[in-house]
């Protein structure tokens, strides 16, 4: 079983640190380029850190998350146009994703694959920001998610670019392929 964040400790995911480690700046200057911004899903939203700024960009916003009390957090924000979705699954949905984001959640997940190819199916764009195997913080080493393994999940539906932008996580951007 992966490591799951434990939702005691949610105020790391809304704090000051986090702020400067992982800031959204270089997600936004990327996002804000899409030509559609309709639909994005947030995957593992937690307490919308990453939900709140897409937000201000996208039309609707879905938040999915496996934690209630993390869920209740978020919905407390009072955000209009974010839809939050408690599921461990791909959500079924009938409608084209312009964005996914995972951010520190794919190494969480358990149905990893199932996820991209839920992404690859649905979604234009495709992020996942994740921890480093060699950062000196995040979860157990044996925790995170190899960022070559991320590549390859992703480059069966995106053309995958790395963005260098965080000391102690990796991003990878997609564009699916037409």
């Amino acid at each position: 079983m992966p490591h799951v964040f434990d939702e005691r400790y949610w105020r790391i995911l809304e704090s000051d640190w986090r702020r400067r480690i992982l800031p959204v700046e270089p997600l936004l200057n990327i996002i804000k380029n899409l030509k559609k911004r309709n639909v994005a899903f947030d995957i593992g939203s937690g307490t919308g850190y990453f939900t709140v700024h897409l937000a201000g960009i996208f039309r609707k916003v879905y938040a999915v998350e496996i934690s209630l009390k993390m869920a209740e957090i978020l919905s407390s924000k009072g955000l209009k146009n974010v839809g939050i979705i408690i599921s461990e699954r791909p959500p079924d949905v009938d409608f084209d994703i312009n964005f996914v984001l995972f951010a520190d959640s794919l190494h969480e997940i358990v149905c990893k694959e199932e996820y991209i190819r839920w992404a690859g199916e649905k979604s234009e764009y495709i992020a996942v920001i994740d921890w480093k195997k060699e950062s000196e913080y995040g979860p157990k080493v044996e925790d995170r998610i190899d960022k070559e393994f991320v590549k390859k999940l992703l480059s069966e539906y995106f053309v995958v670019r790395e963005i260098e932008a965080y000391r102690y996580h990796f991003f990878l951007f997609g564009k699916r392929y037409r």
